[in-house]
């Protein structure tokens, strides 16, 4: 609630302040509850002021990132299309090593993802990362690769035993595969 100075004009920096407050109390509140769970240790048992909260960004081996993204459900496709650069979260699973995601018939995404030149495949990145913004940790994954139309019949039986249902809902029966060719990660953890 804004405070006011005289009875109608609010005061900014009182409003800012408060807004500050509050989400200060929500950090607060989120870390006492890890305590609580013992996902943190307590203040006293670190070492010094900062002890145990400086951050450390490691890279991932691409084994641990395969292992990382294995366990996501949703990623981020990045590619130049028709009208631009565009990123766009679809839901996924991982079928021997590559990236499967499943795209309406005929939509514009799938249509943008084709070069027009038989057997050319469309370069994409491919993003996947869990993050908590309380304890400024996680992890990113980015792939890179062909994208790859799956028409054959035999590879679509493949993936369709792999159970990618789309989260959007609706008639999506058109599945993309991504090969990668070049696997980065990263993550952020503080000791």
């Amino acid at each position: 609630m804004p405070r006011q100075i005289g009875p109608w004009v609010a005061e900014p920096h009182a409003m800012l302040l408060e807004e500050r407050v509050c989400a200060l109390e929500t950090r607060l509140l989120a870390l006492e509850a890890r305590l609580r769970q013992g996902l943190v240790a307590p203040a006293d048992s670190r070492q010094g002021r900062k002890g145990g909260m400086e951050p450390i960004l490691e890279e991932l081996t691409e084994a641990e990132s395969l292992r990382l993204i294995e366990q996501a459900e949703v990623g981020r496709i990045g590619f130049s299309g028709r009208y631009g650069p565009l990123i766009l979260p679809v839901n996924y699973k991982i079928v021997d090593g590559a990236v499967v995601f499943r795209l309406a018939v005929g939509s514009a995404v799938g249509e943008d993802l084709r070069t027009g030149i038989a057997h050319a495949e469309y370069k994409v990145a491919f993003e996947i990362d869990q993050i908590d913004p309380v304890s400024r940790t996680g992890w990113s994954v980015m792939i890179q690769g062909a994208a790859h139309h799956i028409d054959d019949e035999d590879e679509r039986a493949i993936v369709l035993k792999a159970g990618i249902e789309p989260w959007a809902g609706g008639e999506r029966d058109h599945f993309v595969r991504i090969k990668p060719t070049l696997i980065s990660g990263r993550r952020i953890r503080r000791d």
